[in-house]
């Protein structure tokens, strides 16, 4: 009897180690998943820290809105503080602020007044800080345009210098002249206009919230819309206030204020308000390419402004003239006025004011060396649409 007994023990226990193993497989695939799922997620917490997430971060609660000043006063202090902020409720509560203070003017001339002062000059202002933050951070600077200019004039000289540019060809290389200046030309005519083409400096975007702040300043009172007679937008308003911001003339205007200043004070003779005019546009091409000034002598003046009325009476332009009642040759009428040196002289017809006359002769060859060679005195005189130039080099007191 005990031995059946122990058999069926045995069948028993095998039966339970059988079960166990047949148990064993489906824990460690269990177990497996488990460890993968754990593996990858790491993966991903790791990677997202990497990209500046933290998953186990709370999150923050949004930003509570501004609280709404009580009165005109902190309205309008709101709307100069936030304007432009970039928080969509500071933005809200910018737009209530305009709304109430538009319900508040109604017929309140007294209130309409206070904004009026209150706003009066804020969008230039802001304009130029806005102008002011836009150019640093392109980094731009007056030294990096300068660098274009020194870069630039030697081979403008070269080009203008060049003895195969000539009036015997009618002037064929002119286009390689203009080619070598065109840079000066943009630099030192508009660096806010270079700055923007050649060095990434963007207007545009703070020109279109300026101009939503007229916008909203106009529905104040129309007086506080626009930016002026002269200004389109913002974008220009900023393009002409550049010309302060990236002065890049400060240093030949610097160096050369008493002459220039002398020159445009100057009284007596024949000169007039347009022949210093037209000395101001040479001077300021002058020192563009890095050539000194040059000033005006009043002897030389009256000999011009003679030869230039007698080309008129003739109609005709000419050096030497035979029965020139000042004298035949550009020395004979310079010695005649009083002026004892050497002189070079140009002639032009057709130039209906002195800028005019400056930029017929730069498209002449032989003139515009005449122009900017290294002179220091200049006489000038003009009649009608007859324009003369005498330049000497003598001293400047002559």
């Amino acid at each position: 009897m005990m031995r059946p007994q122990r058999l069926t023990w045995i069948r028993v226990g095998a039966a339970v180690v059988l079960a166990a193993l047949v148990a064993l497989p489906v824990c460690l695939a269990q177990d497996d998943d488990d460890f993968v799922k754990e593996v990858r997620k790491k993966k991903a917490r790791e990677k997202a820290i990497a990209e500046g997430k933290d998953p186990d971060a709370v999150p923050e609660a949004p930003p509570e809105k501004p609280k709404l000043p009580p009165d005109a006063d902190g309205w309008m202090s709101f709307i100069q503080r936030k304007w432009n902020s970039d928080r969509p409720e500071e933005q809200e509560t910018v737009k209530e602020c305009v709304t109430k203070l538009k319900e508040a003017i109604g017929t309140e001339q007294a209130l309409r007044d206070k904004v009026i002062k209150n706003f009066s000059g804020f969008k230039e202002k802001e304009a130029d800080r806005e102008l002011g933050e836009a150019i640093r951070g392109s980094g731009v600077t007056i030294e990096a345009l300068r660098k274009v200019l020194d870069e630039h004039r030697p081979l403008a000289l070269k080009a203008i210098m060049n003895p195969k540019y000539t009036e015997a060809d009618n002037c064929k290389l002119q286009p390689e002249v203009d080619k070598a200046c065109a840079p000066l030309f943009a630099v030192w005519r508009d660096p806010i206009g270079y700055a923007i083409e050649k060095m990434g400096l963007d207007l545009k975007g703070p020109g279109a919230s300026l101009d939503a702040l007229a916008r909203t300043l106009g529905e104040f009172d129309a007086s506080l819309a626009g930016w002026g007679e002269k200004f389109e937008n913002a974008e220009a308003y900023m393009r002409s206030r550049g010309l302060e911001f990236l002065n890049v003339k400060e240093k030949e205007y610097k160096s050369n204020k008493k002459l220039l200043e002398a020159n445009d004070a100057l009284q007596g003779g024949t000169i007039t308000d347009e022949d210093k005019r037209h000395v101001a546009v040479l001077n300021d091409y002058r020192m563009m390419l890095g050539k000194g000034c040059v000033t005006i002598n009043l002897a030389l003046c009256q000999a011009c402004t003679g030869h230039s009325k007698y080309q008129e009476k003739i109609g005709r332009i000419g050096h030497n003239i035979d029965g020139h009642p000042d004298g035949r040759t550009p020395q004979d009428r310079a010695k005649r006025a009083g002026f004892g040196g050497s002189v070079a002289e140009n002639c032009l017809m057709g130039a209906g004011d002195g800028a005019a006359a400056v930029w017929q002769w730069y498209n002449a060859a032989e003139h515009h060396r005449n122009m900017i060679a290294n002179h220091s005195i200049i006489g000038v005189g003009h009649s009608g649409v007859y324009w003369t130039q005498n330049f000497s080099g003598g001293s400047r007191n002559q």
